[in-house]
């Protein structure tokens, strides 16, 4: 997807969280060229040029993101193509607008490949500056399909035939995992550096990450005077992982100076991509549906890790965050796949005042829904499906599937267009 943007786009930016994966893929993408150094000369390595496609320049090294503020004009100018920017927000206003000037007197498609690990729609200079030249793509930690290394997973089967694609997956063989097996992929999340280390390592990676990209990149891209306590609001949304987003509980919880700062605060965690919301959804105006929305963080290790869970914890059935963080893995899970198969996706949640919900309904352009509900239990009834039910009965034609994600082992019917499914079915389907 990267490599068709480039050969047809001025401008190509990648963002997501620090750590997982953008330059790797940089890497990648620019094959076949020559890594400058400072001076410009090919880098080596035992006597051999480095081999990738074009500069690849990383603002983390503090002289190179000094050189891109400093003259930002001659940093991007003469360079090979594709010319990759790491961590782009690094190097300020003024660099954007040199890269605009740098592509409107060289209209070639693949000059620049950006990234970053702030979310480019938060920055409006960017935005502003490269509008009708740039296109833009969010790089998530891997996603269990990534990490089997094999087929599109669940989604893909879904939003290609739903309700033959339903049929034969009640037919497939049982589900293999355990308990415990879910819960050690709950807890290691997506992270490429994590997913080898053992539990207590982890937990010590975690901390190390929190503490850049909460203290450090925020501060820098925010001037946030609170960047200690932001660590503090990181744990209390997920405390709430999955839950609604009432921003008042969260400001009395940290104890913030004013509720503004508090949701400030809460933009900054999800512009560095730590924080997303899940929207509320209503099929139309005779529904009662509270607008307000889910909050998840965007990894479940991650979540895990600042909770201080483990997966020995997590698979006491009567832990307190297991409902919370099986649902966000579930939601994860998704969102990742749909990243790389259907961008124009619609991620969403339903809840309305008489207490019926869905928590996560994805919705296709044409309005047609595939609606998904989170058990961490082994079981799965029929009334698990009741909302389920009742959503397929108000739209109609228009709810394409149902399913009931839960960590038993057979998948089964529950209702018509409504199955059980394994949780693991997500990437194995």
């Amino acid at each position: 997807m990267l490599r068709r943007a480039l050969d047809t786009f001025r401008v190509v930016v990648l963002s997501g969280p620090r750590q997982s994966g953008k330059t790797t893929l940089a890497h990648r993408i620019a094959a076949d060229g020559a890594f400058l150094a400072l001076d410009g000369r090919p880098l080596s390595l035992d006597g051999k040029p480095i081999s990738l496609g074009g500069a690849l320049l990383s603002l983390d090294d503090p002289t190179l993101a000094a050189l891109a503020r400093d003259d930002p004009a001659g940093f991007v100018s003469d360079r090979p193509r594709p010319t990759v920017i790491d961590e782009v927000q690094r190097g300020g206003d003024d660099l954007v607008r040199a890269i605009k000037l740098a592509v409107d007197a060289d209209p070639v498609p693949g000059r620049f490949l950006l990234t970053g690990s702030a979310g480019f729609l938060h920055v409006p200079v960017l935005l502003e500056s490269l509008a009708g030249r740039a296109v833009f793509f969010e790089l998530a930690p891997f996603s269990q399909v990534e990490m089997e290394g094999g087929g599109d997973g669940l989604l893909a089967r879904l939003l290609d035939e739903p309700r033959d694609a339903l049929g034969g997956l009640l037919r497939s063989p049982p589900s293999a995992l355990s308990r415990s097996q879910y819960a050690q992929r709950v807890c290691r999340g997506g992270y490429p550096e994590v997913i080898g280390l053992a539990d207590a390592d982890r937990q010590l990676w975690f901390r190390a990450y929190v503490h850049t990209a909460v203290t450090r990149d925020i501060v820098e891209l925010t001037g946030a005077r609170r960047s200690s306590e932001l660590p503090r609001l990181l744990h209390a949304v997920a405390a709430r992982t999955a839950g609604e987003l009432v921003v008042q509980d969260l400001h009395r919880d940290v104890g913030f100076g004013s509720i503004g700062t508090t949701a400030d605060y809460l933009s900054y965690l999800e512009m560095t991509h730590l924080v997303a919301r899940l929207e509320g959804w209503a099929p139309g105006a005779a529904t009662r549906a509270k607008r307000r929305s889910k909050i998840h963080l965007t990894d479940t290790g991650l979540a895990a890790a600042v909770l201080g869970v483990d997966a020995e914890s997590l698979s006491d059935p009567a832990a307190a965050h297991r409902g919370p963080l099986h649902e966000t893995f579930v939601f994860n899970e998704l969102r990742r796949q749909a990243s790389a198969l259907a961008p124009e996706l619609r991620f969403c949640h339903y809840r309305d005042s008489r207490g019926r919900e869905v928590d996560l309904l994805i919705e296709r352009p044409d309005g047609r829904v595939i609606a998904v509900e989170t058990k961490a239990g082994a079981t799965a009834r029929p009334t698990d499906a009741r909302w389920l039910a009742w959503l397929r009965d108000l739209i109609g034609d228009r709810f394409d599937v149902g399913i009931v994600l839960y960590t038993g082992q057979h998948p089964h019917r529950l209702s018509d267009r409504i199955g059980a499914l394994p949780l693991s079915y997500l990437w194995k389907a």
